[in-house]
Parts: C-alpha cells; sequence; structure tokens
C-alpha cells in the first residue's frame, strides 16, 4: 500500500476547445415576422457558439416577447359577512393555482371594495405562483404568469367556487400570444446540451407567402459552405410532403458545389390528431432530408407545446446529436446518444401531444409503423434509462443507399475530400503511352492526389475500406474527360441484434 498522499487528476474538456474539420458546424433556420435585438433585416444569420451566445443577441427565454392572457371576476353582489369566493386557474400540466379564499368581513361593503380586497389577495402570492392582479369599480383583473402563451385562450381554465350569497361573473382568459423567442432559445440550448463543442449558425427570415426554402441557399453562402447539417424549423404551417419534396430540391443543388448538408424538417402537426395516421415518407426519394415528429411530454419542452399550441419537436436536440456523431454513425446509437438528462426528454411524446406510451401501448407495432414510414423520433427501452433515436432516417426508401443520414454524412465527406485533392489537378497535362493509354506513372500520381482524404476518413474510422481506379485505356485525348473511380466500403450498423440462447445438455 502507497503512503497517504494527495493525488490529482487533471481533468480534460474544460476549456471548450473548438473541434477540428466541420463535421459539427450546423444551422438552425427560423421564420418570424419580428427579430431578436441582435439581427436586423440586413443580417439575419449569425454564428453562434454556445446559448450565453444566443441570449445577448437577444433570443431570450424571459418570454419578453410574449402577451399575456387576461381574465376578469367581476362582482356583482358583496353577499353577507363570512360568505367566500376562491377563484382558480388549472395549469396545462393539470395543477389548479389556487389564488386564496377571499372571505367578506364588515368593512367591504361595496363591490368596488371586494374586488380590491381579491386583487390583493392574488396579489399577495405572486411570488408563488406569478400571476398579477388590478381591480376597479368591482371588476378583478387577473392577467396570467409569464410563459403561459396562448394556453389560457381556449377552454375554461379560469374557475371560482362561491359559498354563500356573495355572486360574480366570470370572463375566462384571452389576448394571450405565445413568445417565439423562448421557442428558438430551447431548440438551441437544447442542441448545445448535447453538443457543447458545436457551432450553429442561426437564420431568422421574414415569414413567406409561401415556403420555398431559398434561405437555406442564404445561410450555406453566409457560412461558406461550411454548415454541414441544418434544422428548418416551420411552425407558422402543417407539416407537409410537398415541404419535404421542395427542401430535397434546394439540397439537391449543393452537390454541383461539393457541398450536400442534411436537413431536419420540424413542421406543424397539432393538426394531426393520431400521429399513428401520418403517410409513408419512403416514396418521396428525399435522400437529403428527415422529418422529425418527437418532442418532450412533460418538462420544458412540453410547457412550451402547451403555450404556442405548435409542435415544438425535438429538432435542437436531434440535431445537436447529428453534429455530436461522427459522419458514420447512427444517431440511434444506444451507448453513445441519450438525448435525456433526466428531466428533459425524458418524457416522450410526439409533436402532436400524444404521448409516447399512449401510442405505443402493449406493442410495438405502432411505433414500427412509424419508423417503417422513415420518420426520426425517440424511443424508450424497457429497464434502460434514457431516450434514444430510433433511426437516422431519410425520407426515402429503405433500399436506398443513402436510406440514412450517416450514409448521406459519409459520402458528403468523401466527395469533399476527393474534390479537394482532386481539384489542383483539373486542367493538368496527361502523359500518355505510345498506344494512347494512359501512363503507369500518370495514373499513380492521379491514384495517390485522390487518396489522402480517404486515407485519414479510414484511420478515424469512417470507412472501412475504399478503392481508387482509373482505366488507362479511356480516350482522354478524344473526350478531354479523365474519369476516377471511386468504390467506398462503408462502415456497418448493428441496427439489429440477434441471439439465439437455449439450454444444452453440456458445453
Amino acid at each position: 500500500m502507497s503512503l497517504n498522499q494527495i493525488t490529482f487528476i487533471p481533468g480534460s474538456g474544460g476549456l471548450g476547445r473548438p473541434l477540428l474539420g466541420q463535421d459539427h458546424i450546423s444551422a438552425l433556420l427560423y421564420y418570424s415576422s419580428t427579430l431578436p435585438s441582435g439581427f436586423t433585416a440586413a443580417s439575419r444569420v449569425k454564428k453562434i457558439l454556445s446559448p450565453a451566445q444566443a441570449v445577448a443577441l437577444g433570443i431570450v427565454n424571459d418570454y419578453s416577447d410574449e402577451t399575456q392572457a387576461t381574465g376578469t371576476y367581476t362582482v356583482t353582489n358583496v353577499g353577507a359577512n363570512g360568505d367566500t369566493v376562491e377563484l382558480t386557474f388549472t395549469e396545462p400540466n393539470g395543477t389548479v393555482i389556487s389564488f386564496g379564499k377571499y372571505t367578506k368581513v364588515a368593512g367591504d361593503n361595496s363591490v368596488t371594495l371586494v374586488a380590491t380586497a381579491i386583487k390583493n389577495l392574488v396579489n399577495a402570492g405572486t411570488l408563488v405562483h406569478g400571476y398579477k392582479a388590478t381591480s376597479a369599480l368591482g371588476v378583478v383583473t387577473i392577467t396570467a404568469r409569464k410563459g403561459l402563451g396562448v394556453f389560457p385562450n381556449t377552454g375554461a381554465p379560469f374557475a371560482k367556487v362561491e359559498v354563500g350569497t356573495m355572486t360574480g361573473t366570470l370572463a375566462q382568459f384571452s389576448g394571450g400570444v405565445y413568445s417565439k423567442l423562448a421557442v428558438f432559445n430551447y431548440h438551441i440550448t437544447e442542441f448545445f446540451r448535447i453538443q457543447p463543442k458545436g457551432v450553429l449558425y442561426v437564420g431568422i427570415f421574414a415569414i413567406p407567402d409561401a415556403y420555398r426554402f431559398s434561405e437555406v441557399s442564404t445561410m450555406r453562402t453566409v457560412s461558406n459552405g461550411s454548415i454541414r447539417q441544418i434544422g428548418v424549423y416551420v411552425d407558422g404551417a402543417a407539416f407537409s410532403t410537398a415541404k419535404v419534396q421542395t427542401l430535397q430540391s434546394v439540397a439537391a443543388t449543393f452537390l454541383d458545389r461539393k457541398t450536400e448538408m442534411s436537413i431536419l424538417y420540424a413542421g406543424d402537426l397539432v393538426g394531426t390528431a393520431d400521429i399513428t395516421t401520418l403517410t409513408d415518407l419512403g416514396t418521396l426519394n428525399s435522400r437529403y432530408v428527415s422529418s422529425i415528429i418527437s418532442q418532450d411530454g412533460a418538462a420544458l419542452g412540453f410547457s412550451l407545446f402547451k403555450a404556442t399550441g405548435r409542435s415544438i419537436t425535438t429538432l435542437g436536440a436531434s440535431l445537436g446529436v447529428v453534429a455530436l456523431s461522427k459522419v458514420h454513425e447512427s444517431i440511434s446509437w444506444v451507448a453513445k446518444f441519450n438525448v435525456s438528462n433526466g428531466l428533459e426528454l425524458d418524457t416522450l411524446a410526439f409533436a402532436n401531444g400524444q404521448l409516447y406510451d399512449a401510442v405505443a401501448g402493449d406493442n410495438d407495432n405502432a411505433i414500427t409503423a412509424l419508423s417503417d414510414y422513415r420518420y426520426v423520433f425517440l424511443r424508450k427501452f424497457e429497464n434502460y434509462a434514457g431516450s434514444f433515436h430510433t433511426d437516422g432516417h431519410t425520407c426515402t426508401s429503405f433500399a436506398s443507399d443513402y436510406a440514412y443520414i450517416e450514409n448521406n454524412r459519409t459520402i458528403r465527406k468523401a466527395i469533399s475530400g476527393v474534390n479537394a485533392s482532386l481539384l489542383p489537378e483539373l486542367g493538368s497535362p496527361l502523359t500518355l503511352n505510345a498506344d494512347g493509354t494512359l501512363l503507369d506513372t500518370t495514373i499513380l500520381h492521379l491514384t495517390d492526389a485522390a487518396a489522402p482524404n480517404l486515407d485519414q476518413m479510414v484511420r478515424d474510422g469512417e470507412l472501412s475500406a475504399y478503392s481508387i481506379e482509373i482505366d488507362p485505356t479511356q480516350n482522354v485525348l478524344s473526350t478531354s474527360k479523365l474519369i476516377v473511380s471511386v468504390k467506398l466500403l462503408p462502415k456497418g450498423v448493428a441496427r439489429w441484434i440477434e441471439v439465439p440462447i437455449a439450454y444444452v445438455k453440456s458445453l
């Protein structure tokens, strides 16, 4: 045994040094009629390295851009001494907030005085429940706490209990407008929770008359083509397969520029009563687009869902996983990509508000069907803590070589690397043998030129292997075209693990 001593163990990662390469560079695209303080109509895209920087740019979570709903209680009869009235409000999670029980006393002999006393009772609890009240001429006006947005506008969450002859008239809350900035802040914070060292471009554009998603190209230009994955949040229009295909068309234009990107699309699914009625995305041939349909079911994401009346989704967290993963890794990797912190994304829901457990039921048939339809969402495993993506589906056929996000990211990186390696050779002379075929040394030179970045991908575990082939007999004199054939052997993914298990008489 060693002598008693103090031992220091140096930690790592505390300085948050930037990551190498560009695989983690991401973006979030939003639409809003108003801009945060750090954005202008001439400067709609910002590079953000932390949630604090987002706040500094005005993307705040203090609900300062929210209009709080108000409701009223109008005293119509002061009643007798000892009569009582209790006003309550039922919150989105079912909690009933009591504003206190007012008891009529002799001095409160008019509707104005009774209303004043009720107002004072409400305000005495403001620090606890967040609601505030004013009164005038017998009318008590209660302002909802911050963060409720549009929730108080519908239903009958405002209630009264009157005992005795004291009476009053309730008017349900109205006028609430939700905070867009709080939603934007949520996605950004979730992104950095999953990938703390990420680089995130945030773009906020005017709400269009029709979604053509040209803003994706604008953001790509601002980033000098460095964005590798982008989350597109459309809360102002219902989810549609037409938008998936439009996004695919935009993304496909980047192929010629060797800067393809993965697009995570989050549309509004509130109008879809039953999530299992969604249509099959496998028929769309939209390899660059993935559709996110999950969201939090009990924590902040749930609160924002109730406050906005719109799908919130897990766009930020899902984008964070893509940014955190290596290009060949599936975002469904259980050991590496748990997205729950024990509170947020621990209770799971779909983006229409249906709880995951309610849809899953006693078997996984409905969940399997949604996954087979190529939607991306979160799931649970029995007796295993955490929340995990079902898979990194893209909106194309299961049989496609590009059916998963990692397929697209891996080949995109290979294309970018080979392009960078071969670009200096563009326009170079090609020495030929006497019979017109390419000289062996010419082929070797070009093969070596194309290889370095692919070699690095193999070393980094992003490819299993590759080959580069150049046909020496190709007629470069007539065509001036040189064909360099690159074949990639990708990494496999253990999507299904089968374990035969049985008793035997001996081993």
